[in-house]
């Protein structure tokens, strides 16, 4: 029996977001119960190889904003053509341009929306973006579902306008192989930070919470583009609270996540806003409790397995860590199995391509 057709129509797949990170996986562990096919508004890149080769095809419609019309009667053709019974959609241009390329078809698909994305503040968005949002505000009804990333997004995204009576969301999955629990605990305590130099990331908090601490004994990493002396702003930050390079390893940007996650003991985000914030996931699946601000999803991801402090709040961040390192050791231990337990039974690859596939199997 042949597998059945899906097609995924995505803005881009050539940047290193969730969404993008996210399609690859899920095309990886359900290619033996669909045939796939990746349509890109704009481009595909190399970056993601693999996951292209393992399609029955891919195209890239080499979209600029400017060739819109063009770009929807493209969109519509390849649709007529392929006839799949389902669309997912991943992200605003691709849910909106889709929606617009399938009106008056014969044969309309099932169109399943994809939104990864953080909606704090609409006004801060680019005038693309504010465009496709106030175009998805109006065609949202018209998806046959919506899948969301992350309960705020839901939240934001409703209280935006949105409206779909199908509508749920769907965590990012890890593949859980990746990632290890070490379970070796340091002496002193490591704390580690993965965030590349943003201002949603939080450095000023990052670095005032570690000036806080830096009479104590525990050693810091920080990892993440941008995260190291040559970076004029960040080696402002590290004269401005007197850190020192033995208790603060500044380690810029790293290609091995998941050896990072198994150097550390617990791992601090310091972020003013978030999404779906994947390293929390990731740390986790690696053992380590998370000291995380109130941001994004952050909360549902952690639950009372670490601690959840208000953003901007570098006194309760320096006391969390604190809390973390005058815990016993076998309370460190259970808390590393814990962390993992709740990974393996939310937010594995298995357990989210199951979600996807459920959403696609549904009768329009």
């Amino acid at each position: 029996m042949s597998k059945p057709l899906m097609v995924h129509v995505i803005t881009n797949f050539a940047g290193v977001g969730g969404a993008e990170m996210m399609l690859a996986r899920l095309i990886q562990y359900t290619e033996h119960q669909y045939e796939h096919v990746i349509i890109a508004l704009m481009k595909t890149s190399e970056v993601y190889q693999s996951t292209l080769d393992r399609c029955q095809a891919h195209y890239a419609l080499d979209w600029n904003g400017i060739n819109t019309l063009g770009t929807v009667s493209k969109l519509r053709t390849l649709l007529k053509k392929l006839q799949p019974a389902t669309v997912q959609c991943w992200m605003y241009h691709a849910n909106v341009l889709t929606s617009l390329s399938i009106i008056g078809l014969a044969q309309k698909p099932k169109v399943v929306w994809g939104i990864h994305h953080s909606l704090a503040s609409p006004k801060d968005e680019s005038i693309s973006t504010k465009i496709a949002l106030g175009l998805s505000k109006i065609l949202s009804q018209q998806a046959s579902a919506i899948i969301y990333c992350a309960h705020s997004s839901m939240q934001q995204h409703q209280a935006f306008g949105f409206k779909n009576g199908n509508s749920q969301v769907i965590a990012n999955g890890v593949f859980l192989d990746k990632f290890q629990p070490n379970l070796q605990l340091n002496q002193p305590t490591v704390i580690g930070f993965a965030g590349r130099y943003h201002p949603a990331k939080g450095y000023s908090y990052l670095f005032e919470t570690m000036g806080l601490l830096k009479d104590k004994n525990i050693i810091f990493k920080v990892a993440g583009g941008g995260a190291s002396l040559e970076n004029p702003e960040v080696k402002a930050l590290f004269e401005q609270y007197q850190l020192g390079a033995e208790k603060v390893h500044l380690l810029d940007q790293i290609s091995d996540m998941p050896a990072f996650y198994q150097s550390i003991d617990a791992f601090l985000m310091t972020s003013i806003t978030e999404g779906f914030p994947n390293v929390l996931v990731e740390a986790m699946a690696s053992g380590l409790p998370c000291i995380s601000t109130d941001v994004g999803d952050a909360k549902y991801i952690v639950q009372d397995l670490g601690s959840i402090v208000p953003p901007r709040n570098t006194q309760a961040l320096a006391d969390a860590i604190l809390a973390y390192v005058q815990k016993t050791e076998a309370e460190k231990q259970s808390l590393k199995q814990a962390t993992r337990e709740r990974v393996e039974q939310n937010f594995s690859i298995d357990t989210v391509s199951g979600q996807y596939m459920q959403v696609w199997s549904q009768q329009a």
